[in-house]
C-alpha cells in the first residue's frame, strides 16, 4: 500500500533531539536539538564544508541508512509521521532531490526518457505523466530539449533537467544539494526563476549551498551548521543584516558581487596572448560531435594563474581535454619549450582537475586515493592540514559531502609533480576558507613556473586568484596581438 502524505499537516518537518554519527565513526557528524519546517518554506543551509548540510538532506532523503551506514538517534518525522517507518518507495511520495552533479542522478540517455522515469516507477497512468509532462515542459521551457540526448547537454541544462526531474516526482519536498556549484550567471539566475516557481507552487524547498546571493528574497529562512551542530535558525530579513565582519567570521561566501565583477572585467581586460609558454595552435574544439568554437593560435604561460571564462555549454571543459591529452585533433599542434606534444605526452604532464569530481576518485580511503599513482607512502601534513583531511583519511571517499570530495581530489593533484595543472569548477562545494585555501595553492603553483588554466564561475575565486582571464569567445576568436 502506497504511504499518502496528510496534506493537512503544516509542519512538513520536525526534528527532536537528532544525532547521526556515521559507522566507524566516533564522533557526530550531524546534531540537531530542534527544528521544524512547515509547508512552502524556503530554506537554505550553510556553513563550511562537512559541517552536515549534506548529512541532514540525505536523512531526509533516505539516503541515509540505506546507502550510508550510520547510528541515529533521535527523532525526525515528515508529515507527523516516524523517518524511520519510511522506506525508500515511501519516501519518494514525499521527498525529491536534485544532488551538487546532476550527472550522478540519471538513469536515462534521452531527456524525455528521464523526466518520465519517476513517474513510471510510481505506476501513474500514461494520462496522468502526460498532464504531469506537459505542466512542466511548460514551467521550465524545456519543449526543445525533449528530444536530446544528456551527455550533450551544458552543465545549466543538466541542472534545469535534475530540477524537473525531481519536479516530476510531485513530490511536496525537494532537496537541493549546491545547486548552482557548476553554473554560469545566466543559468543561476534561470535556477533562482524555477525555484521561485516552485515556491508560488507551495512546495518546500531546502536548499544546501556556499553561494547565497542569488538566494536573497529567495530564502525565508537560513539554518547555520558548524562542525555538526546546527547553530543558528533565523530568518532571511535578520540573516542578510548581519556585518561582514560575522560573515567572514562564519566562513560563508560573500553575498554581493559587485567588486568581484570589476576586478574580473579589469584582469579581462590585461589579458596578452604572450610568445613563451605551452603554444597551442590549429585546435578544432568539439563538443557532442559539433564544433564550438576554432583557435588559431593561444599561448598559456608558465607562471601566471589564467581564468578561463564562458556560458555553460561553450566548450570550456571541451578545451581542457584537448590540453589535457584526453582528446586530439589531428590538425591542431601543442608546443612546450620547444617540442611538439602529443595526447599521450601531454596526458603525462597534465594534474586535470575535473568538474565531475566522482570520476576521479577511485579508492576505498582517501589515504589510499592521495597516494594512488605516487612513489611514496608520506603525505604533505602542512597541504592536509591546510585543506582539513587530516581527520578523513581513513573515510571511503563515498561518504563524504561534495565538497569533502573537492579537497581530497584538489589535494591528490597538488601532490603530482606537473608542468600543466588545469582545474575545472574546483570550488564549486567549498567554502570561504577553502576557496581561500585552493588560491593559495594556485599561488604556489605559480611560484614554482607551472602552467595554471583556471575554469570557474566563481567570481569570488577568479578575483582572488588569477593574474588575467579570458574567454571562450576570445579564444575562438583569435585572441592575440
Amino acid at each position: 500500500m502506497v504511504y499518502k502524505s496528510p496534506l493537512s499537516q503544516k509542519n512538513i518537518i520536525e526534528v527532536r533531539n537528532l544525532s547521526l554519527t556515521y559507522s566507524g565513526m566516533s564522533v557526530p557528524s550531524l546534531i540537531i536539538d530542534q527544528l521544524t519546517v512547515q509547508r512552502g518554506e524556503c530554506v537554505a543551509l550553510c556553513g563550511a564544508s562537512g559541517s552536515g548540510k549534506s548529512s541532514f538532506l540525505k536523512l531526509l532523503n533516505g539516503l541515509i541508512p540505506e546507502y550510508y551506514s550510520a547510528n541515529i538517534k533521535g527523532e525526525v518525522r515528515l508529515w507527523g509521521r516516524s523517518l524511520g517507518k519510511l522506506n525508500l518507495e515511501d519516501l519518494s511520495y514525499d521527498v525529491a532531490s536534485v544532488f551538487q552533479n546532476p550527472a550522478t542522478q540519471f538513469f536515462h540517455q534521452q531527456v524525455l526518457h528521464e523526466l518520465v522515469f519517476s513517474c513510471e516507477n510510481q505506476g501513474l497512468s500514461s494520462e496522468e505523466i502526460q498532464e504531469r509532462l506537459n505542466k512542466v515542459v511548460a514551467s521550465f521551457r524545456l519543449r526543445k530539449l525533449l528530444g536530446q540526448s544528456l551527455f550533450d547537454l551544458s552543465g545549466g541544462q543538466k541542472q534545469q533537467i535534475a530540477l524537473a526531474s525531481a519536479t516530476m516526482q510531485g513530490t511536496d519536498i525537494i532537496l537541493l544539494d549546491e545547486p548552482t556549484a557548476n553554473l554560469d550567471q545566466q543559468s543561476v539566475q534561470s535556477l533562482r526563476t524555477l525555484l521561485n516557481t516552485l515556491k508560488k507552487q507551495g512546495k518546500t524547498l531546502l536548499i544546501a549551498e556556499h553561494h547565497l546571493a542569488y538566494l536573497d528574497g529567495l530564502a525565508d529562512r537560513y539554518l547555520y551548521f558548524k562542525n555538526g551542530r546546527l547553530t543558528i535558525d533565523c530568518l532571511a530579513q535578520e540573516f542578510f543584516s548581519k556585518t561582514e565582519t560575522f560573515r567572514k567570521e562564519m566562513g560563508l561566501r560573500s553575498y554581493r558581487f559587485d567588486s568581484f565583477h570589476r576586478t574580473n572585467r579589469d584582469l579581462h581586460q590585461v589579458f596578452s596572448d604572450d610568445v613563451s609558454g605551452l603554444v597551442v595552435e590549429h585546435l578544432n574544439v568539439q563538443q557532442g560531435g559539433k564544433n564550438v568554437c576554432q583557435i588559431e593560435r593561444l599561448c598559456l604561460t608558465a607562471g601566471k594563474v589564467i581564468g578561463l571564462t564562458g556560458p555553460n555549454g561553450s566548450g570550456k571543459t571541451s578545451f581542457a581535454s584537448y590540453l589535457a591529452g584526453l582528446k586530439d585533433d589531428k590538425g591542431s599542434s601543442f608546443v612546450w619549450r620547444g617540442h611538439r606534444l602529443s595526447a599521450r605526452e601531454r596526458l603525462s604532464k597534465t594534474a586535470f582537475v575535473m568538474q565531475e569530481v566522482g570520476l576521479q576518485l577511485f579508492t576505498e580511503s582517501v589515504r589510499k586515493e592521495l597516494l594512488l599513482g605516487k612513489q611514496t607512502t608520506c603525505l604533505d601534513l602542512e597541504l592536509l592540514n591546510r585543506f582539513q583531511l587530516t581527520n578523513l583519511l581513513d573515510r571511503h571517499p563515498a561518504s563524504l559531502s561534495g565538497g569533502e570530495q573537492q579537497r581530497v581530489l584538489l589535494v591528490a593533484n597538488l601532490l603530482l609533480d606537473k608542468d600543466f595543472f588545469i582545474l575545472d569548477e574546483p570550488t564549486s562545494g567549498l567554502d570561504l576558507q577553502q576557496m581561500q585555501e585552493v588560491a593559495h595553492s594556485l599561488s604556489d603553483l605559480k611560484q614554482a613556473g607551472k602552467v595554471v588554466l583556471l575554469i570557474s564561475h566563481d567570481e569570488e575565486l577568479l578575483a582572488t586568484a588569477c593574474d588575467q582571464i579570458l574567454s571562450m569567445e576570445d579564444i575562438s576568436k583569435n585572441h592575440h596581438q
